[in-house]
């Protein structure tokens, strides 16, 4: 299997575009003593951000489609969250590793959910 390498780039940056925005303002209203409604909606729009990256890598790829899709809302979350692990780090603060890992699980299957709707009606 050969992943497109220009592909996934695209896929990566639509989904960067998509996702950081949304994931900063969800840092930045995140309360753990008073609980906003608007953390889960934007989550899910997240989500759906790493599935318009799966989708624009699935229709500039080549070959394999989910794949690329996959791949590049992997890439993106590993940027995104690469910088989030930073700051947590350099402001002295704890990183839940196992939320890491779970929430790279959501963002692959959300750019593979996008893979699928980008494959659809290629030629």
């Amino acid at each position: 299997m050969t992943f497109d390498r220009e592909a996934i780039l695209k896929g990566a940056a639509a989904a960067i575009v998509v996702c950081l925005p949304l994931a900063l303002v969800a840092a930045a209203i995140d309360n753990p003593d008073d609980q906003t409604p608007w953390v889960v909606p934007l989550f899910v729009g997240v989500l759906v951000g790493f599935a318009v990256g799966g989708f624009v890598a699935a229709r500039n790829a080549r070959d394999y489609p989910y794949s690329n899709g996959g791949v590049a809302a992997l890439v993106a979350f590993a940027v995104i969250q690469g910088i989030g692990i930073l700051v947590r780090v350099v402001g002295e603060e704890s990183v839940q590793y196992v939320a890491v890992v779970f929430n790279g699980l959501l963002a692959y299957g959300a750019g593979l959910s996008g893979g699928v709707a980008g494959a659809r009606g290629r030629p």
